[in-house]
């Protein structure tokens, strides 16, 4: 708790309201076209039952996105489930259903399957929306237990929506012989790319003016570093920008400056590339 408070005690000396560049939550992403753009597909989806696939780099915000989305849909309309745990069985998997959907979940496949349909039926015309994040991760024996389910009311419409989250390989990964039935099923696939330059400098600005701060507190040339080392991965640009901060506020400064963010840049371990490279101005080590 003593780090919280010297931390808390450094935004004080800041001026600042909170610590700057804290956790991501709904507010801080920004709203790009391409986010845009992959928001009408997930709702599109939903609203078919259709199967989606949505790649993207670690800490790009896949997740962050999809959960933004679920909890913005109508529950009149639908019943949105998200499944984390990309190590479960095809047993497992069935199982976590069926309690997700409130049923007391057994380990018999087929009384799990039983549960699923009751649930099914209980929803009347909400829609099942099922997300599976890290889906890249998950067994063929576990998806294709899941692709099973699309088919528990033939031959009316698919029993849910189905999206799939996962990194830019996920797709090439079903294109494989023993996923080729899911991969078939695939009705739209959206990416979503990291942050340009200036989005990276927007959300950059915003971060420090929400914690009650001025873009001034930020040298241009760091902000630009930030975004480079980033890779405009918002979960990077958060973490090295926290970690500049920190730096900067521990030694005193009242801006962060490109030397603050090299040193950041040596603290946090996810910098794509880990290729340090000199602060303008400086010649290399």
């Amino acid at each position: 708790m003593k780090a919280e408070t010297d931390l808390q005690h450094l935004a004080r000396q800041w001026g600042a309201a909170h610590v700057p560049f804290g956790p991501l939550n709904d507010k801080d992403w920004l709203d790009t076209p391409a986010v845009q753009k992959v928001l009408t597909h997930l709702t599109q989806c939903a609203t078919l039952r259709s199967v989606m696939l949505l790649c993207g780099s670690n800490g790009v915000g896949k997740s962050a996105l999809a959960g933004r989305w679920m909890r913005s849909l109508d529950e009149r309309l639908f019943h949105p489930l998200c499944l984390t745990q990309a190590t479960l069985s095809g047993t497992g998997i069935l199982s976590s259903l069926a309690a997700k959907l409130g049923k007391p979940a057994s380990f018999r496949r087929e009384r799990n399957l039983q549960l699923i349909e009751e649930s099914l039926q209980e929803l009347d015309r909400r829609i099942l929306l099922i997300v599976l994040d890290e889906a890249q991760n998950y067994s063929h024996g576990t998806l294709e237990e899941v692709r099973l389910l699309l088919g528990l009311n033939l031959p009316q419409a698919p029993a849910f929506a189905l999206v799939l989250i996962g990194d830019e390989y996920l797709l090439s990964g079903l294109k494989l012989r023993n996923h080729r039935a899911l991969y078939s099923r695939l009705a739209c696939q959206a990416s979503l790319p990291p942050w340009s330059p200036p989005q990276c400098a927007q959300y950059l600005s915003a971060a420090l003016q929400s914690a009650g701060l001025s873009s001034q507190s930020l040298e241009p040339a760091a902000s630009e570093l930030l975004g480079s080392a980033s890779g405009g991965l918002p979960r990077s640009l958060n973490l090295l920008a926290r970690a500049a901060w920190i730096d900067a506020a521990t030694q005193g400064a009242q801006k962060i400056s490109p030397l603050h963010v090299q040193h950041a840049m040596k603290t946090v371990p996810c910098v794509p590339g880990m290729l340090l490279a000199p602060a303008p101005g400086q010649s290399p080590a």
